[in-house]
């Protein structure tokens, strides 16, 4: 049985593993032509910051009865390497929850919820405040990384509750009462640890051009 003591069907299993091979195989062009055009420098950064997020699985609710709550890092993932590559990134974190015992129901299921759905969520965010928002730094650490973290966590906290709430689980309430701490948790940290790479290193994150966010094109 899982470490959240809530079993899912075997067919709803195997759905997730075919969501799940379909989602990498689409991102799979993108994730080789990251790594072809990368210099070691910037392969060096990704294998890093893949095993920073992995690591994070180390501090989790496991412990506590039904209930795994942790930090995602997929809005990182995705700013500073696309869409594409941050969903590989976050199937390896996946799996490192699965080697930890810190995984919600299994690889598949846990890369849905915890590494696909935040990255869509925040590339869709990213995309709206690229169409709509005013270009320049304050703007993109504020919207592109503490609000679509924000949403990100939202969204796979609220998916948890409604896959407990579906299969029958007893801690729908607890997943409902974390989400709004882990919304500003997570948005404190990935709009921290963006707002340093986007001043220190902005070369490492795919989605800053400072021609676009530094040059005094738009207003503040």
């Amino acid at each position: 049985m899982p470490p959240t003591g809530l079993a899912l069907p075997l067919w709803c299993q195997a759905l997730a593993w075919a969501g799940a091979a379909a989602v990498l195989a689409r991102a799979a062009p993108t994730l080789r032509a990251h790594v072809r055009a990368a210099d070691a420098d910037a392969l060096r950064v990704l294998l890093v910051a893949a095993a920073a997020l992995a690591g994070m699985r180390w501090f989790n609710t496991a412990a506590l009865q039904g209930v795994m709550l942790h930090f995602l890092g997929a809005t990182i993932a995705t700013l500073m390497f696309g869409a594409g590559t941050a969903c590989w990134t976050m199937a390896a974190v996946s799996l490192s929850g699965v080697l930890l015992g810190a995984a919600w129901q299994g690889w598949a299921v846990d890369f849905l919820v915890t590494g696909a759905l935040p990255v869509a969520v925040t590339a869709l965010a990213s995309r709206a405040a690229l169409r709509w928002a005013p270009r320049n730094i304050f703007v993109y650490v504020m919207l592109n990384a503490f609000a679509a973290a924000a949403l990100a966590m939202a969204a796979s906290m609220l998916a948890k509750a409604a896959v407990t709430a579906w299969a029958g689980g007893r801690t729908v309430e607890a997943y409902l009462a974390a989400t709004p701490l882990l919304m500003f948790a997570e948005a404190f940290f990935a709009g921290t640890v963006m707002a340093l790479v986007v001043v220190y290193r902005p070369h490492w994150c795919a989605s800053f051009d400072d021609r676009d966010y530094l040059w005094p094109k738009a207003p503040m």
